[in-house]
């Protein structure tokens, strides 16, 4: 069996799992990979519950970039102003700038999170430079639900305009005499 169309839409990468996450017909599907193990899930667009967009820090990323800046930022100034090495000094502060560039950056710019929740699982894209594709990857899967879901109401409401037939006369009559003979 071979997968219809998928678009990627974006991906979710944490310390062990890398996750991408792709837009098909019908659901917005996850493709997991976690060592050698590969496991997708989906959430169907009729079943979208809930679709968000937000911005977070990025606990790790931030807690590391802070913590090799201030490591290498105490390196440097002991070196500095206890065993007088301007030298020495001078190499581990270059060594800790890029770390200060990573923690300001990150500081300013942050992580845009989109989250599909859907009735059995969710989905999570995190972009972290490309702000204008998160805002656009929200906007097209919430007007994708609202269209999916419009047209299975539609479905749902011409089915139910057609009413079953009524029960013909003569059985009504029948149970309303047997009711009142006894």
């Amino acid at each position: 069996m071979t997968p219809g169309k998928r678009k990627l839409l974006g991906r979710n990468v944490g310390a062990m799992s890398r996750e991408a996450v792709y837009e098909t017909a019908d659901a917005i599907e996850s493709e997991s990979r976690a060592g050698y193990e590969v496991t997708r899930k989906r959430v169907l667009l009729e079943e979208v519950l809930l679709v968000t967009i937000h911005t977070e820090l990025g606990t790790g990323y931030f807690l590391l970039t802070l913590l090799m800046t201030l490591i290498l930022g105490s390196i440097a100034v002991v070196l500095q102003f206890r065993a007088h090495v301007p030298i020495a000094a001078m190499i581990v502060a270059i060594l800790g700038l890029p770390f200060l560039v990573l923690l300001v950056v990150r500081l300013i710019w942050k992580v845009d999170i989109v989250t599909v929740f859907g009735r059995r699982s969710k989905v999570v894209m995190r972009f972290s430079v490309h702000k204008r594709r998160a805002r656009g990857v929200y906007g097209r899967i919430c007007s994708r639900a609202l269209e999916v879901q419009r047209a299975m109401v539609e479905r749902q409401s011409v089915v139910s305009e057609i009413s079953p037939p009524s029960p013909p006369e003569d059985i009504a009559n029948d149970a309303g005499g047997a009711a009142g003979s006894a």
